[in-house]
């Protein structure tokens, strides 16, 4: 997928957790999700802290496959790598791709191995997962992670706004107007309400009959005070 270098610095201030313009200055909206632990450096980088940690994880993990902090240490130590390399590099690709293979694993156990506070867990781990698919521009895939989770999260307003500015990106207007009016619905007296309005028109305006009929999205939970 082509990205304009106006697209590309978007994706980037979201992952930083600066404010962000969508689409031409648009939709305004923050990101927190820049991962726990992210320092430049990784595997094999001279970085003693992540080296030691990376080790100290694969030493588990050869005992135990499935134990839970092994495999977050190791996908954090992987996203923090890529963090440090080129972007757009394959060393950067190959990283992430790391990253995302274990934080796979990880988010696959169940609640009891994951332990105390499962729930909180899984989303701090897909919020890293959205940081790194963010990073690599797979924009189809940070859509199905916010979905996943506003599962978790099913009253939390900014999950919607993020996800409507993700699926917007990814070209997928349904999924992006039902997120954008949804939280319209969860928070109209947003200091970005008018702005999701006319995210909303212009992407009504270009949608089939189909896709218009979604801004009118089921029954969803009411925004808690």
């Amino acid at each position: 997928m082509l990205l304009n270098r106006q697209r590309v610095k978007f994706w980037q201030r979201i992952i930083f957790g600066a404010m962000a313009a969508l689409m031409a200055g648009f939709l305004i909206f923050g990101y927190s999700g820049v991962a726990s632990g992210c320092h430049n450096g990784g595997v094999n980088t001279g970085n003693s802290a992540l080296d030691q940690q990376a080790k100290a994880a694969q030493a588990v993990l050869k005992k135990n496959p499935s134990d839970s902090t092994a495999l977050l240490q190791m996908a954090q130590v992987f996203q923090a790598q890529g963090n440090g390399q080129t972007d757009g590099s394959a060393e950067q690709a190959t990283s992430f791709a790391k990253a995302l293979g274990f934080y796979d694993r990880y988010l696959a156990l169940t609640d009891k191995a994951l332990g105390s506070g499962a729930k909180g867990l899984r989303f701090d781990a897909l919020t890293n997962v959205a940081a790194v698919q963010m990073r690599l521009f797979a924009v189809k895939d940070v859509v199905n992670t916010y979905q996943k989770m506003i599962k978790l999260q099913p009253r939390n307003t900014l999950l919607y706004l993020q996800l409507g500015a993700a699926a917007e990106q990814a070209g997928e207007t349904k999924a992006a107007l039902k997120a954008f009016t949804t939280f319209l619905k969860l928070d109209p007296k947003s200091q970005y309400a008018a702005q999701v309005k006319q995210r909303i028109t212009a992407l009504t305006a270009t949608a089939s009959p189909s896709a218009s009929a979604a801004a009118t999205p089921s029954p969803s939970p009411s925004a808690t005070k």
